[in-house]
């Protein structure tokens, strides 16, 4: 039976962090009734389930046609009609129906006993099956120390060297709800419900697809944008300019945009996003800790840069550090509000074939296990190591796709894979909810809809983009840019 004082409690004691502030935007599930987490919300769900919740979480009840409490919402959903889910929306589908076509960072919890993740993992939830309790994180999950999971390399994934893969997470026994599966409240199994046993990916719409997309993805900023402030974040990337792109009719909803300079590149990211805020008309600000040079840097002191690396290590369960914009204070300026991001969009350029495509050419449907394996990065060696140790664990993941999905398997495991594996460092950003407008799976679909060598050519970026907004096309990439200032130098 699961009690207080958690993980989470212990680990901060220990290391003179305030656990309200750490574990901001946390929750633990359990049916332990003595378990109280300090601050922290409590609503019965029936069946003895008792859920935990911190109050700056995003919250939503939800209810049947006839009324009657149907499951909860943690954080942030946009149903499949482009609805933002707030308290009290009503289903008008299955609650697995609702779970499959809503978009966001969210958790959900079925009335009837059942939780999913949402389509990528970006709120990371978790689960002991042994005290039958679910939680945001590790530490949050249990009330011991972690215990070391045979096969990885704990200080390696911490220093970004690797990652926790396939649901494994950095305690032994604790285990990640994979994406697209439902974990059973009473037999604490998981299950795919996603992509259906008859689905299909055809590939023969290319153009309708990108509208399609298109739409259901401005959709979704514009019901975020309309009922939270929201933040932009800009760079000279295809990701965030895309994004701006689908928010263009939602511009008056959008707090502000940004871009986080830092070093010499993201200097050149500030530049371009300034063309591109300044073509939509959108109001804009940079954040800078970096003017010229690495001893420029207007950084935190050193003991405010280790405390704010070691409360952020304990706030994403010790799944890596944080980047600058963290550890150079620029993230602690930003306004409160929603930060949409653009982590999911690498499915549109097929990032994660890499050399899969070429070594399979031969077979449109081939499948390479051994490099899909060192792909998923768990080991900082990668290759022979990774497939030695995890091959079996990966060819039990890829057993659970449909055939139609098996096509497609390097998308899938990058989705619920790697994904899944480094995104619980948003709870790390305690001041802002972020989120991913492209975690849906109607957008990820409508990618592995789109031939793999024109999405890897970015020819589908491309047109999303003068689909969206043209006026966009024109202004150049960082990446570009910098090739013409190297070669003019």
């Amino acid at each position: 039976m699961l009690t207080a004082p958690l993980a989470a409690h212990l680990a901060c004691d220990e290391a003179k962090l305030d656990f309200a502030r750490t574990f901001r935007g946390q929750f633990t599930l359990s049916q332990s009734t003595e378990l109280s987490i300090e601050g922290y919300r409590v609503t019965d769900l029936g069946n003895g389930w008792r859920l935990h919740h911190c109050r700056a979480l995003p919250y939503a009840r939800l209810r049947t046609a006839r009324g009657e409490f149907a499951g909860i919402v943690l954080g942030i959903a946009v149903d499949g009609e482009g609805q933002l889910v707030t308290d009290g929306s009503t289903l008008t589908s299955s609650f697995e129906e609702f779970a499959t076509d809503a978009a966001g960072r969210y958790v959900l919890i079925d009335a009837d006993g059942a939780v999913y993740a949402d389509p990528t993992g970006s709120m990371g939830v978790v689960y002991d099956a042994g005290t039958r309790t679910v939680a945001s994180t590790p530490l949050m999950c249990v009330n011991r120390p972690l215990i070391d999971p045979p096969r990885f390399d704990p200080d390696a994934i911490q220093a970004g060297r690797g990652s926790y893969a396939l649901g494994f997470t950095r305690d032994a026994y604790v285990r990640g709800v994979v994406p697209n599966h439902r974990l059973d409240l009473t037999t604490f199994a998981l299950t795919r419900f996603w992509p259906r046993p008859d689905a299909t990916f055809p590939t023969d719409a290319p153009e309708e697809t990108v509208a399609a997309m298109g739409k259901r993805l401005s959709d979704v900023i514009g019901a975020i944008a309309l009922g939270h402030p929201t933040l932009l974040p800009l760079s000279g990337g295809r990701d965030s300019r895309n994004l701006a792109a689908a928010a263009k009719p939602h511009l008056p909803h959008i707090a502000h945009s940004y871009t986080f300079v830092y070093n010499w590149q993201s200097q050149i990211d500030a530049e371009v996003a300034k063309q591109i805020a300044d073509t939509l008309g959108l109001s804009h600000q940079t954040y800078a800790s970096y003017s010229g040079s690495a001893r420029e840097r207007d950084t935190l002191p050193r003991a405010a840069r280790i405390r704010q690396k070691l409360a952020f290590r304990l706030a994403g369960g010790y799944v890596g550090d944080p980047n600058n914009d963290v550890l150079d204070g620029l993230a602690r300026k930003l306004p409160k509000g929603v930060v949409l991001r653009g982590n999911v969009m690498e499915l549109l350029k097929a990032n994660h074939w890499k050399r899969g495509l070429a070594h399979d050419a031969a077979d449109p449907d081939g499948h390479d296990a051994d490099y899909a394996t060192e792909r998923l990065a768990i080991f900082p060696d990668g290759g022979a190591q990774t497939v030695a140790t995890f091959k079996p664990d990966y060819l039990a993941w890829h057993a659970t796709l449909p055939d139609a999905a098996k096509r497609v398997a390097y998308d899938f495991a990058f989705m619920e894979s790697l994904l899944p594996g480094w995104q619980p460092k948003f709870y790390g950003y305690t001041r802002n909810f972020l989120v991913n407008p492209f975690s849906d799976r109607a957008l990820i679909k409508g990618c592995m809809c789109l031939p793999v060598a024109e999405r890897q050519a970015n020819i589908y970026n491309d047109a999303l983009l003068a689909y969206l907004a043209p006026e966009l096309v024109p202004i150049p990439f960082t990446p570009d840019i910098k090739v013409a200032r190297f070669a003019a130098a």
